[in-house]
């Protein structure tokens, strides 16, 4: 499968504090996105010549991610970017790759499919769609 890194994503309980952090690292940050869907709030990070960093703050009652966040922040998946996420979703399968659902449409993403595979050798990975 051809893709790229996207970024890598990391779990946090407030958006506006771990950016700070990330801002004494070189990092600016964009605009905070609400993702009703996946009941998180995001927010991208991004510094010349480096990986870009997505903040992930889960809604009260996103149960799944908040129980990530007994750890505290930390990163939790990687997203690669590939030119067709249903061929993708397809290959995933065909490598044993857990969906988590099928691609999804992603407000952070200006509405881009997404979608998220499970593997225990790689972790969480997310694939988003390059258009």
């Amino acid at each position: 499968m051809d893709c790229q890194l996207e970024h890598i994503g990391y779990v946090t309980d407030d958006i506006a504090k771990t950016a700070a952090s990330f801002r004494l690292l070189g990092y600016e940050s964009g605009d905070i996105v609400q993702d009703d869907t996946q009941r998180t709030r995001i927010c991208f990070l991004r510094k010349q010549g480096d990986t870009t960093i997505e903040l992930v703050e889960p809604y009260e009652d996103n149960k799944t991610m908040q129980k990530m966040l007994k750890r505290g922040v930390t990163p939790y998946h990687t997203c690669y970017v590939v030119d067709d996420i249903h061929a993708a979703y397809e290959e995933m399968l065909d490598h044993d790759f857990t969906p988590l659902f099928k691609p999804v449409a992603a407000p952070a993403f200006g509405n881009r499919l997404i979608g998220y595979f499970f593997k225990q050798e790689v972790g969480l990975v997310e694939l988003v769609n390059r258009s």
